[in-house]
């Protein structure tokens, strides 16, 4: 959904410093109404800085100037200084609570900040004072529209036609609802229409180019980002500051840099002086929006912008620039993060240091409401960014002990020895390592050994991003990332890691034909042991609001057929990391494994399957067999099932339910889980 988006907008030093002042360069033979005068004269030209001086000089001579009150606000509202709209509407109404355009206005910022039911209050009272204003009704039709009641909004605005078929916003707002329903040709007739009542409007060239840019989305369509750029533009002519024609125009230029880098990732040909303007202008256009409107999409893709171009500091410094201002963006936080590590910024980088406190606090904060996965993600996050930080292991080690993940436990502990190389650590370990003694694993002389896994092997493809003009253009890629993070946290699943991930899948997309692409390429990748990928994890990502929500596909590269579809979503500072933990469950439960025999014994097997496979005593396993029936002399298949009595972190001793079995066992024999399992859960 095209949603409005609430603007923090910044207006320039020049006028704060002329506000200030007490009716600088006002004339004394100017007074309120000729100052109110130039406000108007300045708002329908689109020039709202300006607008807001004149009204504002004009309120210092008369404070009880409705009029000026009312351009104000409207003014602030253009701009998206909400508190400042609401403030001057409120101070209108109390000199006249009858103020049709003071009520509109009023409804009209409360629907932007989400007080939906409030602002139907002012909308309706307004229509009641005045059944024929069309704003009233435009209003009405508005909130319903950003309430997703849009039966009701379509009947709003055909009630509005009948009274005029060539009302300028209610045209746009069709506009919006048929671009909602998929219906771009149908929105461009109605948008043009909009243009042809008010030509000398940005709003409306604004709206026809993104009606191109999204059916460029859809379509591939080159043609019609030429014509996107080209409706930019003359919105640009009639005010060269517009905030959204400014910022989609940068992101055009944002989109086509990307594509050619990636281009240039995969071995294609690439012009280097082209891809350097199209960075350029998309850090001029952007610069500019953020000179108006400093928000959160703006500063995201500057930054982006920047980065593309070669320019890590900038890129990073509008990122943190962002983060101060917006630190509940989960996304963003992991694209830092991600970049830090990716651009070998060191552990003790205040960024690096800052991100990891606060994802020590994100870990204590889910820990405290029992989601100790959650709270293991976000240590392993913590110790991703500062690797010297010991509490942090101390915590992670404490957790592999609770789940009996002895092995883990060890390696952590060893882990923490090389940084901390003190007596303390050290008596510690050497005591896990005396009671590791009594466990399946020593016994079985895989103390000093690593036993040999056959782990499924996965990568992640960056996810297509179902909106390149969304708040993070890039979510695709963070995702992937974040995910391929994620999985590492359940031991049944190798994945390719985020630096060899950025060389291997950096090119490779899931939306489009480019999907093809890139499974032909990743069915001759081998890494540098020779081994190949096993399952391909693609799909799309959108927000909606405050959610992120992921659209999962999972394809087995041996079978070449895909073997689950899910969704998941979240909302709020966490949606990253609990998207990621989702998926990954749904994976771990989803892609199938098996365990080879690793010893045959007196009594029964050694296989290497273990508690981080779900596998604990108790559990059963089963071989599936062949042998010729002595009836028939056809071959019969059949299942001899295992019973587990001990389980250590990565194998088990199983001893057969049948008296017999283990004569017609051999080690080359597949085991299975007789059920598939999840790793344990605490809590």
């Amino acid at each position: 959904m095209n949603k409005i988006r609430i603007r923090l907008a910044i207006v320039p030093l020049a006028l704060l410093f002329f506000l200030s002042v007490p009716g600088l360069f006002v004339s004394n033979a100017e007074n309120a109404i000729s100052l109110n005068k130039k406000g108007w004269d300045a708002y329908n030209r689109t020039e709202y800085d300006r607008a807001i001086f004149s009204f504002i000089n004009s309120l210092r001579i008369n404070a009880r100037y409705s009029d000026s009150l009312i351009g104000a606000g409207k003014s602030y509202y253009a701009l998206g200084v909400y508190d400042k709209a609401l403030d001057m509407f409120l101070d209108a109404l109390r000199l006249d609570s009858k103020s049709v355009d003071a009520l509109n206005g009023t409804g009209m910022v409360l629907t932007d900040t989400g007080r939906f039911t409030e602002a139907i209050g002012y909308f309706e009272k307004s229509y009641a004072i005045s059944g024929d204003n069309l704003d009233s009704q435009y209003g009405l039709a508005y909130v319903y529209y950003r309430m997703g009641r849009t039966v009701w909004a379509k009947r709003k605005v055909q009630n509005i036609f009948r009274s005029n078929p060539y009302h300028y916003q209610a045209l746009l707002l069709m506009a919006d609802i048929k671009i909602d329903d998929g219906r771009l040709g149908e929105a461009r007739e109605y948008v043009a229409k909009a243009i042809d009542s008010k030509n000398d409007m940005p709003a409306g060239y604004i709206k026809y180019g993104d009606i191109l840019l999204k059916n460029y989305l859809r379509t591939g369509d080159r043609g019609s980002i030429a014509e996107a750029v080209e409706s930019y533009n003359r919105a640009l002519s009639i005010n060269p500051d517009n905030y959204e024609a400014n910022r989609n125009m940068g992101m055009i230029f944002l989109m086509e840099a990307s594509d050619m880098n990636s281009e240039k990732a995969a071995g294609g040909s690439f012009n280097n002086a082209e891809y350097n303007e199209k960075c350029t202008a998309a850090i001029n256009y952007l610069s500019k929006a953020a000179a108006v409107t400093t928000n959160r999409s703006t500063l995201y893709s500057l930054s982006l912008a920047y980065e593309l171009s070669g320019d890590k500091n900038r890129a990073l410094e509008y990122m943190l620039q962002s983060y101060t201002k917006f630190p509940s963006d989960a996304l963003l936080r992991g694209k830092i993060e991600d970049f830090l590590i990716l651009n070998d910024y060191k552990s003790a980088h205040p960024a690096r240091v800052m991100l990891s406190n606060e994802n020590i606090e994100l870990s204590r904060l889910n820990k405290r409401e029992s989601l100790h996965a959650d709270s293991m993600y976000y240590l392993r996050r913590a110790l991703f960014l500062n690797p010297q930080n010991r509490d942090v292991r101390e915590q992670l080690i404490s957790y592999y002990s609770i789940l009996d993940y002895n092995e883990l436990m060890i390696g952590e502990m060893k882990n923490q020895l090389q940084h901390y190389p003190d007596y303390r650590t050290q008596d510690a370990l050497n005591l896990a390592i005396v009671k590791r003694r009594n466990r399946l694993y020593s016994r079985e002389g895989y103390a000093t050994d690593d036993v040999p896994r056959n782990v499924p092997r996965v990568i992640v493809l960056n996810f297509d991003s179902a909106g390149k003009l969304a708040d993070h253009p890039d979510a695709g890629r963070v995702v992937a990332r974040n995910l391929s993070f994620a999985i590492q946290q359940f031991g049944r699943m190798r994945v390719v890691g985020i630096r060899e991930r950025e060389s291997v899948a950096g090119d490779l997309k899931s939306g489009g034909d480019a999907l093809f692409d890139s499974i032909r390429k990743l069915k001759d990748y081998r890494d540098e042991k020779g081994e190949a990928i096993d399952f391909v994890v693609f799909g799309e990502v959108y927000e909606v609001d405050d959610y992120l929500h992921v659209k999962c596909r999972l394809m087995d590269m041996n079978k070449g057929y895909i073997i689950s579809e899910f969704e998941v979503s979240a909302r709020g500072r966490e949606n990253l990391g609990s998207v990621s933990l989702k998926t990954a469950v749904r994976l771990y439960e989803t892609i199938p494994y098996s365990g080879k025999i690793l010893k045959l014994k007196d009594d029964g097997i050694v296989v290497n399957l273990g508690l981080i496979d779900g596998v604990k005593a108790g559990s059963r396993l089963v071989i599936y067999m062949s042998s010729r029936s002595r009836a028939t002399g056809d071959m019969v298949r059949y299942a001899e099932i295992f019973t587990v009595k001990e389980s250590d972190t990565f194998i088990c001793y199983a001893e057969p339910d049948s008296s017999g079995a283990l004569k017609e066992v051999d080690s080359t024999f597949v085991v299975y889980p007789l059920q598939q399992r999840r790793a344990k859960k605490m809590g």
